[in-house]
């Protein structure tokens, strides 16, 4: 019996049509694909599309939420149109991001619970998404990291992709401070000890806000994650074997 597979893709102003076509060309076919648009001008013309199995819904946007938060919220307006109990897995991917043609043939081998450490490409198991997240993304500032920290820290199996998605834009070149900022917030709510977040300085200068975001809710105790600590104590781990729980 064939699997089913629920699609969802976020975008605020990226036209996700070539994503889309990605999607309907994988060598496994999907059941229902969800696109939450951020934009009317957008959903306007992409309803006009009319394509089978794909259903655009708008959202309006709250701007003054981090951009995870608000792609997080508006998947879970999506995901409120269908029961999530009919599918088997859920692929959530970007607007600025296609897929291979067998990429999800490929990712299926796997069998785990997660395919994919970014959120611009994850394939999660329906059921370890509705018993670990009762089938919603945490509207929280980095809501990937969250997915895959959480489904770690209860022993399930993530892995990085067996056949990579394609990103059509350099990452990370369009973020303002603000986004690093929020960044090191939610590396510290995540559980990430000081050491981690201080190497990344060694990457990007931007990254000075992520540490000043980190260390600021270090001073004022800022509550973290349930699955804090283990994160902790994985990279505590990880800094003195050289690998990861």
């Amino acid at each position: 019996m064939p699997v089913k597979i629920l699609v969802v893709i976020p975008t605020l102003t990226d036209d996700p049509m070539e994503t889309i076509e990605s999607v309907v060309g994988q060598t496994v076919e999907v059941s229902k694909i969800l696109v939450a648009v951020g934009s009317k001008l957008l959903y306007r013309r992409l309803a006009e599309a009319n394509l089978d199995n794909v259903e655009y819904v708008y959202v309006r946007p709250n701007f003054r939420d981090p951009v995870g938060k608000r792609v997080a919220a508006a998947l879970n307006v999506a995901l409120s149109k269908v029961r999530l109990g009919d599918y088997d897995y859920l692929l959530r991917v970007d607007a600025d991001t296609t897929l291979p043609c067998r990429f999800l043939e490929e990712n299926l081998k796997a069998d785990v619970d997660c395919v994919g450490r970014a959120g611009y490409a994850m394939l999660i198991k329906m059921d370890s998404f509705i018993k670990y997240f009762n089938g919603r993304f945490v509207e929280v500032g980095s809501e990937d990291s969250y997915i895959v920290l959480k489904l770690l820290s209860q022993g399930r199996d993530v892995i990085s992709w067996m056949l990579p998605p394609r990103l059509k834009r350099m990452s990370g070149v369009h973020h303002p401070w603000r986004y690093y900022f929020v960044r090191g917030v939610e590396m510290y709510k995540l559980g990430y000890e000081p050491f981690h977040v201080l190497r990344t300085l060694l990457h990007d200068i931007r990254s000075l806000f992520m540490v000043l975001g980190y260390f600021i809710c270090m001073l004022r105790r800022v509550e973290r994650y349930e699955f804090a600590g283990w994160t902790f104590r994985s990279q505590v781990h990880k800094l003195i074997f050289g690998n990861m729980a």
